[in-house]
């Protein structure tokens, strides 16, 4: 799994200044990957598709209440970053080529051709495309070159080893923010990645029990037409591990309704590296038993069996039909296990494997019982993918709507926020890491510019070949 620092440092300029870490990270192999891999030179190739790499992580964690979804606030939820049509460009480092988006050729279904050439340094959010007498003008945020959005979000320090949210600050200041209890440890599959302290979903287990699970509540309100748009609703969590098969399958009874939905982006094992226990049932007729040994000390006992397997979108999406049958309830439980095997590991999924990737949310929202049901999205450590697999999903919403069109216009011009970075950081403020490469930041910016062209018969020249996709070298992850 590619890794996204956080770490924010403010300069006398004003850039954001080195936040205070709530604990400070132990310095041994077992907790930290620090100093063992160096961030090489990032190549920029045109049109938001690039090669770069990251260097792996280190961090402190939190804890937090059962089902409230009611996230922390982050000291610095308000900051904004430097808007590039406010400053001048910095030229593209030596080792970068300087991207040169090309020029728009077509328009519409009519076939109407047009060539603008672009100079150096000039912005492309100038281009428009045309459709009868309707002007639709890109956002500035989605027509950033690779340097610019690098340059604009200098401020993320994406080399640093800690790991820490945005605007992290004191733990007696910001409690939510404050490490969780080491008796959780051997729960978690990674010993720097925990949900925060009052953002995670708690167990209903007798008092006295550990009411501890590895995933955290994620709530996102539209950012454009909240009254109208319902929240979308996760449960963000990590890859199960055989000590916790039971606590996902207990959880997973307590939080959803039938029929309920359960997004894997992970593959069992990767690179001979377990990544995900195999937590339910792989092959039709399977059963698993659950409760046997009665853990929690309260009776509970279900039983969960593979009804139906099938492939989807030529193989991408193996879907399973699972049914939860809990001892003492009148009603069993559909549960539809959506895995999705075109995410490489360490990196993000191609261009040309997207449209599986779209059909994997259209899976997971049909299958679902209401909008109002969280859906659960994990991979191994449940924060880069389902972070990226989250953060999309709901801002594809908003490039569907049409309320992008003159997107700048509406909301302060220059000033218009950047929908990606007021994203991730509020998906941040709910669960610590989420989005936590940056090709995966990158990432959201060049599918949803992708979107938007397709949905306003805008045509741009890509001649970036597939393997020269976004790509991580190694993963940033530790195993407790």
């Amino acid at each position: 799994m590619p890794d996204f620092s956080q770490r924010f440092r403010r300069s006398k300029k004003g850039a954001m200044g080195r936040a205070t870490s709530p604990v400070s990270a132990p310095s041994s192999a077992r907790n930290s990957a620090d100093g063992q891999a160096t961030t090489p030179a990032r190549e920029a190739p045109p049109a938001l598709t690039i090669t770069t790499s990251t260097t792996p992580p280190r961090s402190s964690h939190g804890t937090q209440s059962a089902t409230s979804f009611h996230p922390p606030k982050s000291p610095f939820r308000n900051f904004k970053f430097r808007s590039s049509s406010k400053r001048a460009r910095s030229p593209a480092p030596a080792s970068l080529a300087q991207p040169s988006n090309p020029a728009i050729v077509s328009h519409g279904p009519g076939g109407e051709h047009e060539s603008k050439e672009r100079t150096a340094g000039q912005s492309d959010a100038a281009k428009v495309s045309k459709q009868g007498d309707a002007l639709h003008k890109i956002p500035a945020f989605l027509n950033l070159s690779v340097v610019e959005i690098m340059n604009n979000y200098s401020d993320i320090n994406w080399t640093e080893g800690e790991r820490t949210m945005l605007g992290t600050q004191d733990p007696l200041a910001h409690p939510q923010y404050a490490p969780l209890s080491p008796m959780h440890r051997n729960l978690d599959r990674y010993g720097n990645v925990q949900p925060w302290n009052n953002n995670r979903i708690k167990l209903q287990v007798p008092e006295g029990a550990t009411d501890y699970i590895n995933a955290s509540p994620i709530v996102l309100k539209s950012p454009l037409n909240p009254e109208e748009r319902p929240p979308h609703r996760y449960i963000a969590m990590q890859g199960p591990k055989g000590n916790t098969t039971e606590h996902t399958w207990r959880m997973v009874a307590e939080q959803l309704q039938s029929p309920a939905v359960i997004v894997m982006l992970t593959e069992t094992h990767e690179k001979h590296m377990e990544k995900c226990y195999p937590y339910y049932p792989r092959e039709v007729d399977e059963t698993k038993e659950l409760g046997e040994s009665d853990e929690f000390g309260d009776g509970f006992r279900a039983s969960l069996k593979c009804v139906s397997m099938e492939e989807k979108a030529e193989g991408a999406i193996v879907m399973r039909q699972l049914v939860l049958h809990v001892e003492g309830r009148d009603e069993d439980m559909v549960v539809w296990h959506l895995l999705y095997k075109k995410w490489p590991d360490y990196g993000v999924p191609a261009l040309e494997d997207i449209e599986s990737f779209f059909e994997l949310m259209r899976l997971s929202r049909a299958k679902n019982a209401s909008q109002d049901n969280p859906r659960i999205v994990h991979c191994s450590a449940g924060v880069g993918r389902s972070g990226t697999f989250i953060a999309l999903e709901h801002l594809m919403r908003e490039v569907d709507s049409g309320d992008l069109e003159n997107y700048d216009e509406k909301n302060g011009g220059a000033d218009a926020p950047d929908l990606v970075f007021d994203t991730v950081n509020t998906l941040r403020e709910q669960r610590r890491m989420m989005v936590q490469a940056e090709p995966q930041f990158l990432f959201i910016y060049q599918v949803l510019r992708k979107q938007w062209m397709e949905k306003y018969n805008v045509v741009v020249e890509d001649d970036e070949p597939a393997s020269k996709r976004l790509e991580v070298a190694h993963d940033p992850f530790v195993e407790d």
